[in-house]
């Protein structure tokens, strides 16, 4: 999927129905629009707002014009939203201004942890964490983080294994 095209096509839709949408995304989508990677992805993660029946008809216009999933546009990690601190809307930055949509992508320390947080279940996530370049202090408030977001008795071994493989790849370039 071309992300900044799709927005594109979103925007015009909105701007057709005469609505105005902000969105907060996270995930790849908000990676290549920041340039930090230039990988693709299949959707959009939108922490906020809720996918309503206006942006959600928009979007499946979009997905018809492009061939993609219905669900290109959702909201699938808005559980992310529970762990952030209150000041997570104001480390946004804008990564899209059209006509009737702005996009604000995740600020890059809670990119930073929340990729982290989804590498310790998925290993593909590790190389967007590459691309973020974190320094070792952003690492290790990442680290304190995501050990606070599942009470698991196993989930402290599965997150120093995530980092170990992470400084691995990172070393060996």
């Amino acid at each position: 999927m071309d992300t900044l095209s799709s927005l594109k096509l979103l925007d015009a839709e909105l701007e057709r129905l005469g609505v105005e949408r902000r969105l907060f995304i996270c995930g790849g989508a908000a990676l290549i629009l920041m340039k930090v990677t230039s990988r693709s992805t299949m959707d959009i993660d939108v922490l906020q707002p809720k996918v309503d029946q206006t942006l959600d008809q928009a979007a499946k216009l979009v997905a018809k014009k492009l061939g993609l999933s219905d669900s290109w546009l959702n909201n699938g990690p808005e559980d992310l939203l529970r762990y952030l601190d209150d000041q997570w809307e104001a480390n946004c930055s804008k990564v899209y201004d059209g006509h009737a949509l702005q996009v604000f992508a995740l600020g890059r320390k809670d990119l930073i942890k929340s990729k982290l947080w989804a590498a310790c279940d998925r290993m593909d996530d590790i190389p967007d964490i590459i691309a973020l370049k974190p320094t070792q202090e952003e690492l290790q408030e990442a680290r304190s983080w995501v050990l606070q977001v599942d009470a698991s008795e196993v989930w402290p071994q599965i997150v120093e294994s995530c980092l170990k493989e992470l400084e691995r790849r990172r070393r060996d370039g």
